[in-house]
């Protein structure tokens, strides 16, 4: 069987195969990878294959029948090897929650053509029809990847997704040379890196109350319940291997930390009478609920009220419509995708900032390379 592109496509099945496999990647400095895994009722994906490219061939792992990692972990960790992959955030958390690895060395195809202004968010297929003049079949995209065996369809379109991800690193790369764009690009691609090796990471979810609608509304004590709620749901979340949203909603757990005001009065009987999205909440959880609200040593970080996404003044509504618009025309001049340059919310939050603390902050998402192209023009608007 070969690939679209006419790689051979070889099979590996075995240890001792992907053994000898990664042994001659180590001696390439670019492969391309790609997975292929099912994540419907689970919190934490399943890997349901492994598709590696060199200049030669693909091949397709089977994860199930590989008992020894330890190989596969040197070749990520290779300084002197480069992974590419396309729209790498989800295949990046999969790999690390199945062997708690991630690349050193990444070059998103995804990303690179946004900053080239090709198109942001592009899919693979539309990236390699528009750029290489191929036109791949997405038919196996919802497919079931854990089932065994695996259909010659789906194996067909598992090697397709991955034989092209090295030309396209060719052209990419250097069409991000030529319009020097290529140390940006790479500054992005550590920064996904980083976040992904932070997905399990317990320390973010003590922060993760910051993002539930009208938690700007609520007193200190009650955006303290609504803390620990959500810190709760992620521990259980990945204890039972379940959605988040499988185990409480995030409406619910607002209304918990609203009907939190006297804890110590507090029953389940009391809890049932709130009028929950999800009914079964109470039921599956309850007691463990009123433990953890009830929970008056917690180790959480401090709830930082500047973290909230309050609404702006109006002073600061027409500041973000002008922030836009030079995010628009800057993007426009440097022919780079408008998302990738200054997305709303960082724009609000840049500007959330200035009203709370007199000051612009050009943190997280806004820092870097962002803030070299924008902080001149954007800082006249304050």
């Amino acid at each position: 069987m070969k690939a679209i592109n006419g790689s051979r496509i070889q099979f590996v099945d075995t240890s001792e195969e992907f053994e000898k496999l990664c042994s001659h990647l180590n001696s390439v400095s670019w492969v391309g990878l790609d997975t292929e895994f099912v994540r419907t009722n689970t919190f934490y994906g399943r890997l349901g294959l492994l598709q590696i490219s060199d200049s030669n061939k693909c091949y397709l792992i089977d994860p199930k029948k590989i008992s020894c990692w330890k190989c596969f972990v040197g070749l990520l960790k290779n300084t002197s090897n480069s992974v590419v992959m396309h729209s790498s955030s989800e295949d990046l958390n999969i790999l690390k929650t199945t062997i708690n690895e991630i690349p050193e060395n990444l070059f998103d195809s995804q990303l690179a053509a946004a900053f080239l202004g090709i198109g942001f968010s592009l899919s693979y297929q539309s990236l390699v029809g528009s750029i290489l003049n191929v036109e791949i079949e997405k038919n196996e995209t919802r497919s079931d990847w854990l089932k065994r065996p695996l259909s010659k369809s789906q194996l067909q379109y598992a090697a397709n997704d991955v034989c092209y991800l090295l030309p396209l690193k060719n052209l990419l790369k250097e069409k991000l040379s030529e319009v020097n764009r290529l140390q940006w690009f790479q500054e992005e691609c550590l920064s996904m890196l980083s976040a992904a090796s932070e997905f399990d990471n317990p320390s973010g979810w003590e922060k993760n109350y910051s993002s539930i609608k009208n938690a700007w509304k609520l007193e200190k004590s009650n955006l303290e319940h609504l803390q620990k709620l959500c810190y709760w749901r992620e521990v259980k979340a990945r204890e039972l291997n379940k959605p988040k949203s499988w185990i409480a909603k995030d409406g619910d757990l607002y209304k918990l930390s609203v009907s939190a005001t006297d804890v110590k009065s507090l029953t389940i009987r009391g809890l049932a009478s709130v009028e929950f999205d999800e009914r079964g909440l109470i039921v599956d959880h309850g007691e463990e609920l009123l433990a953890v609200l009830r929970e008056s040593d917690s180790s959480l970080c401090p709830v930082e009220d500047e973290i909230l996404n309050r609404p702006l003044s109006s002073a600061g509504r027409k500041t973000l419509k002008t922030a836009q618009k030079i995010v628009g025309n800057t993007a426009e001049r440097l022919s780079i995708a408008p998302e990738l340059l200054g997305r709303k919310r960082s724009m609000q939050k840049l500007i959330r900032d200035f009203e709370t603390f007199g000051e612009l902050r050009w943190s997280g998402e806004l820092s870097g390379w962002r803030r070299e192209i924008l902080e001149s023009e954007i800082s006249t608007i304050f």
